[in-house]
């Protein structure tokens, strides 16, 4: 916790989330396989069965953000922006210029703008 937080307080709007969540995610506790591999889930953490090895992660990208805020001390706001905006500005993928087709279909749209619609 304290090595995320350092890091973050070091560098906040150069900050990128990412999760390397392998294949298993979202499954539950139990044996699921990993290409040839069985791994076992118990919680968030993956081996490979029978081992103490880990085989990879299974937390979610908003299990992420939730831990980041928690770890940091940051806002909601501001760990969603290190899982959205930043990882777009590293990619230069973060102007917020669309195309849209003849017909109104969005052509590219870039990472890290998120469209919510919501109803009082």
């Amino acid at each position: 916790e304290s090595a995320v937080s350092m890091a973050y307080q070091s560098h906040p709007h150069g900050c990128v989330l990412v999760t390397d969540a392998m294949t298993a995610m979202g499954l539950g506790d139990g044996d699921h396989m990993l290409g040839s591999m069985k791994v076992c889930i118990k919680g968030d953490r993956a081996t490979l069965a029978g081992t103490d090895t880990l085989a990879g992660s299974v937390v979610s990208m908003d299990t992420c953000v939730k831990r980041f805020h928690q770890f940091t001390g940051c806002s909601i706001g501001e760990a969603l922006l290190c899982a959205t905006l930043h990882p777009a500005m590293v990619l230069k993928r973060h102007v917020a210029q669309q195309k849209r087709s003849e017909g109104g279909r969005l052509l590219d749209a870039p990472i890290g703008i998120l469209q919510v619609k919501a109803k009082a």
